[in-house]
């Protein structure tokens, strides 16, 4: 039998294509023909249409002769050079049908993509439709089938699947920026698919006002959990807990109806169809994911429409994670944890028992939380924090597991132990927070702790309280002691209103607490207001506290602490809570309940002691409506720039006081009653000290209202006082306003009355004015001076007496003190005479008194000797010259204007009845205030006397020590040369020798016969010997002896005729071998006295 070939006949040439519009087109042709054996003939054609190209519209008229107004809106306007037709089976002029192919560039959200299109015509196709459009769409080098899916009569919208062609990455954030622009995608996360099978699709329709966008990635999941910690082997082991699938949506537009009949309807045979089945559709980006727990399956999902890090934060992030990759476990960020979105399943695996399941997408990270516990010998463990995180990458390569701490817990009566370890980072250091409640029949520890690495570095402190009764008298019975340091730590001091909440304090005020353990340790690596944690790491500092809690009458309970930073910088602080309840709990219901916070802190190095205190919100009397409220303040300026200045306040200021800024800012000591809804009573009292005034006051208030009447009752008072020279100032007034709204005969008429008095009084002289107003008049009632008088200056006398301290008798003033701030040993004596060191003595002379000018050991002809210009002046931390001293020096309140007085200081240093001149001082200047110090009057004619102001580097006083004493370095070396022998290799004391290097003779030392020249020996007395005999050696030693007396320290009679032998009969004595060597060296020479 004879093998029948194909006929295959090729023909090419140029053609005109004639449109409905009666435009026609130049194209160039090539049209096929093949005739296979027992089959019909298939025609197909390749035309390249010239100038601008062909319509989707035009195309389908020309070759089916229908018009057809249902094409895709994304197809409408497009237009190409280049398809081709397939007719399907049949003759040219009996085919049913027939397929167009052609390549083409797509818009879909205003965005191009390159897309080859086919449309299939089918004339004998069920329900009537003739056209169908599909295709291939290009987005970078990933493909997804096409298809154009007819919904109602003119609407359509495009679906487009993925089309798996072996392992290729998918990224989420950059194919919707392809969409939507990259400003859009400012708040996606990065989420990208690396896997052989994975499943991708895309959703749009075209609409002028709302076009909407669909897009999703999704996968099966096959997660190790063995790294999980303590649970996670059982976890893995069983395969009772795994994740399964994951998908990411990004939806701009779509509602849920849109997502369920369009969506699922194209997805039901995906594999994630059951995952999809489940989302609850939202705009904008969200990741769903399905878990199976035992033969429990869990579907959640994640909103993710959260701002994204900036690339420098990422790295570094990048940077923190490459610090602590070491560590297998990574504790959660907090706002993590407080984010979590929770789900109940009370689920058991073995040991294991799962409570719940939490939720979040935090930093890019999809994170699981599971609320689980462990049970083993009796000892429950609660895991916190416990859960793995991972980023939107598949397969996932960056898995962490995540322990923030654990919780233990164990009961044998009368044991109880509960305690709980929290684990973070700072800085990349990992940082271990613990600690425990030991709770027996009679007391009850508590303590926390943490440990940490940093570099090379040890970081620890460990802080415990003791409570239980431990005794003393019932207005100190103590109930509780409390001892902690850390080492490489600093304590950070709370503001006063954090105090009950500061982790040191509130262990000790809550010790049997156990349930507020974890938050005391989460506490612990919480920022306070000033953005520092209560304890932190910080290398060479150094800390110690100790405090005690106790009771007054059982009314107040009380827990002081007191804090020491050493180490780079010394500073101490002391806090406390005080509660007041009245009365107490065993009898009901307090009517008076008051809790007060305390600080005060002081250091070397800072420049002002600060107390403060504050009532808390939680404060009332009588009822919880009655609230109280306020502060106190005590600081005063030791150096810096405000030295001298201090303010003393309970509840503010005067309201028209200018508050300095370095001045604490304190709130009213206040009342506020709202007895019920129509009553209510408010109050405020306030008063200041300040270094130019003093200030008191306050104000009431009584509310009455109703739905016709409004009552109020106003009082107050303000005083100001100046108190350098004595003025005075008070405001006193009461009003009393009544409203009223009634009907009368169904007429409303308004009511307002109001009656008040003011009192104002100045002085002194005492004079003022009272003002009397009513609603139908007022008038003006004035006493005393009609106008303020002009502060009277006062006499020197006067000032001298009220300012300047004076001695016990006599009024006699006493400006200067005189101490020894370094180098005493004792006092001794009725008269207390101090013994000194003099290596180490230092004295300092303060005058309450600026000075002018300073003159040092003024001589018997009164000469003035002021000191050098250049002598060092020091003013706190600042250092300057005796020249630059502040000069402009008055007295205020006498008016005594600058350069009227001149305060010299005049100082004498003798020794033995001679002036010592080569003493080293150094001067001391301070800040003084201006309402003693300044020129001229004050201007005290306003109840606002502004800021007080201080007159820095003002010279007070000085700074005195002995001359140094000259350095061992200093010392000229002795010339041993000419007294060594180099035969024998020894330092022979030669006394000719000796006399040429300047030496003693050794017997002249005590009595010697000297040979005469003419041979003669004549008896001579020796050094020693004449010097004790000496006259005015003999008054000092009788003088030293006395002084010693007056100390209580008086030799014995035998003890002096010891002495006096020794200096007399020396030759008795001193039988050693000399030793020759300079002052502070070690001699290096075998010692021969030879008398040749």
């Amino acid at each position: 039998m004879t093998e029948t070939k194909p006929l295959l006949v090729e023909v090419t040439g140029n053609t005109e294509l004639k449109l409905g519009s009666g435009r026609s087109i130049n194209s160039r042709i090539t049209i096929g023909y093949r005739k296979f054996d027992g089959k019909n003939c298939l025609f197909s054609s390749f035309i390249f249409p010239e100038d601008e190209g062909i319509k989707i519209g035009d195309l389908i008229l020309v070759f089916t002769r229908k018009n057809i107004d249902y094409i895709p809106k994304v197809l409408q306007d497009v237009s190409f050079k280049k398809f081709s037709i397939n007719y399907t089976s049949g003759s040219i002029n009996d085919a049913d049908g027939l397929v167009i192919k052609f390549d083409c560039n797509i818009k879909i959200n205003d965005k191009i993509f390159p897309a080859s299109i086919t449309i299939n015509y089918n004339e004998k196709a069920e329900g009537g439709v003739l056209f169908s459009f599909s295709g291939i769409l290009t987005i970078d080098k990933l493909q997804f089938s096409l298809n154009f899916i007819k919904k109602g009569k003119k609407s359509w919208y495009m679906f487009a699947n993925y089309l798996n062609d072996g392992k290729t990455k998918i990224d989420y954030k950059n194919i919707i920026s392809k969409f939507l622009g990259d400003e859009a995608i400012k708040k996606i996360p990065e989420l990208s698919l690396e896997l052989d099978e994975c499943t991708a699709f895309i959703f749009y329709e075209k609409s002028h006002d709302n076009p909407k966008l669909l897009f999703g990635m999704g996968a099966g999941l096959d997660m190790d959990l063995t790294n999980l910690p303590m649970a996670g082997p059982i976890l893995s082991e069983s395969k009772a807990f795994a994740f399964e699938e994951a998908l990411a949506i990004y939806n701009k537009g779509f509602v849920q109806k849109d997502f369920n009949d369009d969506v699922l309807k194209r997805l039901k045979n995906s594999k994630l169809s059951e995952l999809l089945s489940k989302i609850e559709i939202t705009i904008g980006a969200q990741i769903s994911m399905k878990l199976r727990v035992n033969d429990t399956v869990i579907y959640q999902t994640l909103n993710t429409n959260i701002s994204q890090k900036n690339s420098e934060e990422d790295t570094v992030q990048q940077q923190l994670g490459e610090i602590t990759k070491q560590s297998i476990l990574k504790p959660l960020d907090t706002a993590a944890l407080s984010n979590a979105k929770w789900k109940k399943i009370n689920k058991k695996i073995g040991p294991v028992s799962i409570q719940q399941l939490g939720f979040v997408f935090h930093n890019g990270r999809v994170i699981m939380l599971l609320d689980a516990g462990l049970e083993m010998a009796g000892m429950g463990i609660q895991l916190l924090g416990f859960g793995l995180s991972f980023q939107l990458k598949w397969p996932p390569s960056n898995v962490q597991f995540h322990l923030r701490g654990i919780g233990l817990s164990y009961q044998a009566p009368p044991i109880d132990i509960s305690g709980m370890f929290l684990h973070s980072t700072e800085n990349g250091t990992d940082i271990f927070n613990g600690g425990a409640v030991i709770k027996l029949k009679r007391f009850t520890i508590s303590a926390i702790g943490s440990y940490a690495k940093a570099g090379d570095q040890t970081s620890l402190f460990i802080y415990g309280v003791h409570s239980g009764p431990i005794g003393g008298p019932a207005f100190f019975f103590v109930t509780g002691v409390a001892a902690g340091f850390g080492y490489n730590r600093k304590v950070n001091i709370p503001s006063l209103d954090e105090i009950h909440n500061y982790p040191l304090v509130a262990l000790a005020m809550n010790p049997k607490n156990d349930k507020g353990l974890p938050k005391i340790l989460n506490s612990l690596d919480t920022p306070m207001k000033n953005g520092k944690k209560p304890v932190e790491i910080s290398a060479g500092d150094y800390w110690m506290a100790v405090g005690i809690k106790f009771t007054s009458f059982k009314i107040i309970e009380s827990f002081v602490l007191l804090t020491v930073n050493f180490g780079t910088k010394m500073e101490f602080a002391l806090i406390g809570l005080s509660k007041l309840r009245w009365p107490d709990a065993s009898k009901g219901k307090p009517i008076a309940y008051v809790e007060l916070q305390i600080r005060a802190q002081f250091g070397p190095d800072s420049d002002v002691i600060a107390v403060e205190s504050v009532i808390t919100p939680n404060s009332y009397i009588l009822s919880k409506d009655c609230t109280l409220s306020g502060g106190f303040a005590f600081y005063t300026w030791i150096k810096g720039k405000n030295e001298g200045d201090f303010v003393i306040t309970l509840g503010g200021y005067h309201p028209r006081f200018r508050k300095p800024d370095h001045y604490p800012t304190v709130p009213r000591l206040a009342l506020s009653w709202r007895i019920n809804s129509e009553l209510q009573i408010k109050g405020q009292m306030y008063y200041a000290l300040t270094s130019s005034s003093v200030m008191a006051g306050g104000r009431w208030e009584i509310l009455y209202k109703t739905s016709i009447v409004k009552v109020t009752i106003t009082i107050w008072a303000d005083m100001l006082i100046n108190w350098a020279p004595f003025y005075y100032e008070i405001s006193i007034g009461i009003t009393l306003r009544i409203e009223a709204r009634i009907k009368i005969l169904g007429i409303p008429i308004y009511f307002n009355f109001e009656m008040g008095a003011r009192l104002n009084i100045w002085g002194p002289d005492f004079s003022g004015k009272a003002y009397i107003d009513w609603s139908i008049f007022s008038f003006t009632i004035r006493f005393g001076a009609i106008q303020k008088p002009t502060p009277k200056k006062l006499e020197w006398k006067e000032f001298a007496k009220s300012f300047i301290p004076q001695k016990n008798t006599g009024g006699e003033l006493d400006p200067i003190n005189i101490s020894i701030n370094n180098g005493l040993i004792a006092t001794k004596g009725n008269d207390k005479t101090p013994i000194i060191n003099p290596l180490q003595l230092s004295i300092t002379i303060d005058s309450f008194i600026p000075v002018t000018r300073l003159i040092f050991n003024k001589d018997d002809d009164n000469n003035d000797y002021e000191i050098d210009s250049k002598t060092s002046l020091i003013t706190g931390n600042q250092k300057s010259f005796y020249e630059n001293r502040n000069k402009g020096i008055g007295i205020r309140p006498c008016d005594y204007k600058i350069g009227a007085v001149d305060f010299i200081m005049e100082v004498s240093v003798k020794k033995m009845g001679e002036h010592v001149h080569n003493m080293s001082i150094t001067c001391i200047a301070k800040q003084l205030p201006e309402a003693l110090w300044g020129d001229g009057k004050s201007n005290l004619n306003n109840a606002n006397p502004g800021a007080p102001k201080m007159i820095s580097d003002v010279l007070t006083g000085l700074l005195m020590q002995p001359p140094p004493l000259p350095k061992v370095a200093e010392q000229k070396p002795y010339d041993f040369s000419r007294l060594f022998d180099e035969k024998s290799k020894s330092l022979c004391w030669k006394f000719k020798l000796a006399k040429g290097a300047n030496a003693y003779d050794a017997n002249k030392v005590f009595e010697y016969y000297h040979l005469n020249e003419d041979g003669t020996r004549e008896h001579k007395k020796g050094i020693l010997t004449e010097t004790y005999n000496n006259s005015s050696v003999t008054e000092k030693r009788k003088k030293i002896l006395e002084e010693l007396d007056d100390f209580g320290i008086s030799i014995p009679e035998k003890e002096e005729k010891m002495i006096e032998n020794i200096m007399l009969n020396g030759k008795t004595y001193f039988k050693g071998t000399p030793i020759i060597c300079g002052i502070g060296q070690i001699p290096k020479y075998t010692l021969n006295v030879k008398n040749g």
